[in-house]
C-alpha cells in the first residue's frame, strides 16, 4: 500500500477533528459571537487578534496573517509534517490509518519503535508508582517539601522507581518485551557472571526524557538518599542521542514560536524550576555541550537564544562556548 493518506480519509478526519478543541489544547479562547478569540500562539501580542471559525472550521490572525485549517495549525504549531498532523489528529479522533502508513515508519526501525513503548509505558507506571502508592509516598513527600506542585509532578509526568533489582524487568517481561530489547533500552542491565537482569534505575525520583515528538526515550533518576551518583542517566541508545535531545522541546515549542525566544538552561531541573516561576519556553541539554543539531533545532523555532547558566566558572565557561556557537551558525 502506498504511504500517501487516501484523500477520502484525510476528509473524514478533518470533519471529525473539532478545529476549536484543538486549538484549545494551545491557545485560551473565549467565545465571541459566532467565534471564538484569543491571543496568537505565532506571535507576541497583547491584545487578542487570532480568531477561529467552528462553522467555517478554519483560523485566522489578523496580527500577523496566520491561518489555515486544523492540519497548517498543528503542522504551524507542532513543527511537524502534514502526515505526522494527520497521524496526531487521527489518533485524538480515533480512525486507525494503518501501520504501514506511520509517519516514522522509514526511519524509526521496529525495536526503535518497541523502545518508546516500552519507555512511555514505563514512564506512566512511574508516575502511578509516585502519586498513587505507599510506596512512593516517601518520594513524594520529599518532592512536596522541595517545592514541587502536584502540577508540576503531572506536567513533567515525574514518578519513582521502586528499591527493587528486578520490578522493571518483571513488569515489561510480562508486557511482552524482551529482555534482549529491554537491556538495548537501557533500561536493564546484565549479569557477566550468570546472564541474569536487573534494572538499571532503583529508589529513584524518575525524570522522563522526551523527545520533539513528547514520546519517552531515556530517564534521569535522582538518588533519594546517599547513593551515588547523585542523578543517574539513560545511556545514549538507538533512541536517545544526548547530542540531538533538547529538554522540554515538545512542551515548550508553543511558547517558543509565541515569543520568538528559547530560553536554553543548563539541565532539566533547571527548566522544570524555570517553568515554576512561569517560563515555559524553556529548553535544556542533556548533560552535554551545545551542539550543531541542538542549534539547527533552535534556529527553525525562534530568532533569539536566552542563555541562562549558573554563575560559577563552569557556567560561565560553558556560556561562552554556547554563544560563540549560536552566533557562529546563526549568521550562515
Amino acid at each position: 500500500m502506498s504511504d500517501r493518506i487516501a484523500e477520502e480519509t484525510i476528509n473524514e478526519i478533518r470533519q471529525a477533528s473539532d478545529i476549536v478543541d484543538i486549538i484549545s489544547e494551545y491557545v485560551q479562547l473565549k467565545k465571541q459571537g459566532r467565534n471564538y478569540s484569543g491571543l496568537c500562539p505565532f506571535h507576541g501580542e497583547n491584545t487578542p487578534s487570532f480568531s477561529v471559525s467552528p462553522d467555517k472550521q478554519v483560523y485566522h490572525c489578523f496580527g500577523c496573517g496566520a491561518g489555515g485549517d486544523v492540519f497548517s495549525f498543528l503542522m504551524e504549531i507542532e513543527g511537524v509534517s502534514f502526515q505526522e498532523a494527520a497521524f496526531k489528529l487521527a489518533d485524538k479522533v480515533s480512525i486507525e490509518l494503518g501501520k504501514n502508513l506511520a509517519p516514522f515508519n522509514k526511519s524509526i526501525s521496529n525495536d526503535a519503535t518497541q523502545m518508546i513503548d516500552a519507555h512511555n509505558l514505563l514512564s506512566k507506571f512511574y508516575h502511578h508508582l509516585l502519586v498513587n502508592t505507599k510506596e512512593g509516598q516517601h518520594a513524594l513527600d520529599y518532592l512536596l517539601k522541595r517545592g514541587f506542585t502536584s502540577a508540576v509532578i503531572d506536567k513533567f509526568q515525574i514518578g519513582y522507581a521502586i528499591d527493587s533489582w528486578d520490578f522493571d524487568y518483571k513488569f515489561l517481561t510480562s508486557k511482552n518485551f524482551h529482555p534482549t530489547l529491554i537491556e538495548k533500552a537501557g533500561l536493564i542491565i546484565k549479569r557477566e557472571q550468570d546472564e541474569t537482569y536487573f534494572d538499571r534505575f532503583r529508589d529513584r525520583i524518575m525524570f522522563p526524557i522526551f523527545d520533539k515528538n513528547g514520546k519517552t526515550v531515556a530517564f534521569s533518576g535522582r538518588s533519594l538518599g546517599e547513593s551515588k551518583p547523585k542523578y543517574l542517566n539513560s545511556p545514549e541508545t538507538t533512541i536517545f542521542n544526548k547530542s540531538k535531545i533538547l529538554y522540554n522541546f515538545h512542551r515548550a515549542r508553543p511558547a517558543i514560536r509565541k515569543f520568538q525566544q528559547v530560553v536554553l538552561l543548563e539541565g532539566f531541573a533547571d527548566v522544570i524550576a524555570a517553568d515554576r516561576s512561569g517560563i515555559e519556553n524553556g529548553v535544556a541539554t542533556m548533560g552535554t555541550s551545545l551542539t550543531d543539531e541542538h542549534v539547527s533545532i533552535l534556529k527553525k523555532n525562534a530568532p533569539s537564544v536566552t542563555i541562562c547558566y549558573d554563575s560559577d566558572s563552569a557556567g560561565i565557561d560553558a556560556a561562552f562556548k554556547a554563544g560563540n556557537l549560536l552566533q557562529k551558525q546563526i549568521a550562515k
